[in-house]
């Protein structure tokens, strides 16, 4: 299953034709640090180099030793060394243990000086329970790359609040059902060298776990930057909401412009949808975002990031006009 975890005491729009249509429409922080304004100059991890270790970690849902066995193969595959800390397996209800042994698992992973990237194996809900518990000091000061997405968002979140860019990218347990050219580029994000810091940052990830950090210290700072948002599973009236949260909160105001994921398997308040009435909400995903954004602000529409058939890296923390060129490929 990998090496064992050693630790030290170092630090270490509306889419109009084509895949990149942009439809302008005309209808108290851990960190003092104001990290995510264009001209804040990120941290970068180091990019990883051949046998560097990745450590698997399960912050949120538990895992199975078939799902780390088979995420070991995959990083030993790719040249690195697979590390599975004690402890992964661990299962506390829905949670891979309990918050604070998830957490320990995590802070192990940012003071070891071996430890070049921490993989999340799994989504769901967790995460963000163990925030408080996390050595901001230790991830600060020797910068490790963590990757993940979905439940993963709020550790994106507190990472890019400390200025550190992260790799919104496949889980760990679903890596295995990308395409070939998905996974090189996966690769690919975290062996590179990022600028970061010039132009207009990404920032974000999944909907509902950046609507449950509103009013934390956790939220990540928008302010000149684009919001990155993707979801699964979610009611209509549901995203109306968050989305009014934002626009009420003055979020999207403040943003350069929003960047549409996947909204995949998403419900109405129908018959279809299990109900036992029809009450359709009345939107589509799409007017739901176009009528809370403001018509001054840019939406990129269809971009292939979060929930669905692909799942293309996308770095948190670097510019999106550095990135951009990269989705107009649509990785098949």
């Amino acid at each position: 299953m990998g090496e064992a975890l050693e630790s030290s005491k170092g630090r270490k729009e509306v889419r109009i034709s084509g895949f990149f249509a942009i439809h302008c429409h005309l209808a108290a922080s851990h960190c003092s640090e104001d990290m995510n304004t264009p001209d804040f100059l990120t941290k970068m991890p180091e990019p990883l180099q051949p046998g560097d270790h990745v450590m698997l970690a399960a912050p949120a849902r538990h895992v199975t030793e078939a799902q780390v066995d088979a995420a070991t193969q995959a990083i030993e595959a790719a040249g690195f060394t697979a590390v599975t800390p004690e402890g992964l397996l661990a299962q506390q209800g829905q949670f891979g243990g309990s918050d604070a042994h998830r957490a320990r698992v995590m802070n192990q992973g940012f003071e070891s000086l071996k430890i070049k990237a921490i993989w999340v194996m799994r989504g769901g809900y967790g995460c963000a329970r163990i925030l408080p518990l996390l050595n901001q000091q230790a991830f600060s000061d020797a910068p490790t790359w963590m990757v993940g997405f979905s439940d993963a968002t709020a550790l994106h979140a507190w990472a890019n609040r400390l200025g550190v860019m992260t790799l919104h990218a496949p889980v760990a347990n679903t890596f295995s059902s990308c395409s070939d050219r998905e996974k090189q580029a996966f690769w690919r994000s975290l062996t590179a060298s990022h600028a970061g810091g010039k132009g207009s940052l990404v920032v974000g990830g999944n909907l509902s776990v950046l609507y449950s950090l509103m009013g934390t210290p956790y939220f990540p700072n928008l302010k000149g930057n684009w919001l990155l948002i993707e979801d699964l599973d979610e009611y209509l009236y549901h995203m109306d909401r968050m989305m009014l949260a934002f626009r009420l909160a003055g979020i999207l105001d403040e943003v350069k412009g929003v960047l549409v994921g996947s909204f995949t398997q998403l419900h109405d308040n129908t018959i279809a949808s299990g109900q036992s009435i029809n009450n359709p909400f009345g939107q589509t995903m799409e007017e739901i975002i176009v009528s809370h954004v403001p018509s001054n602000k840019p939406i990129h529409w269809d971009l292939p990031i979060g929930h669905g058939t692909k799942n293309v890296p996308v770095v948190l923390g670097e510019s999106w006009e550095s990135q951009m060129h990269h989705f107009a490929l649509e990785i098949p």
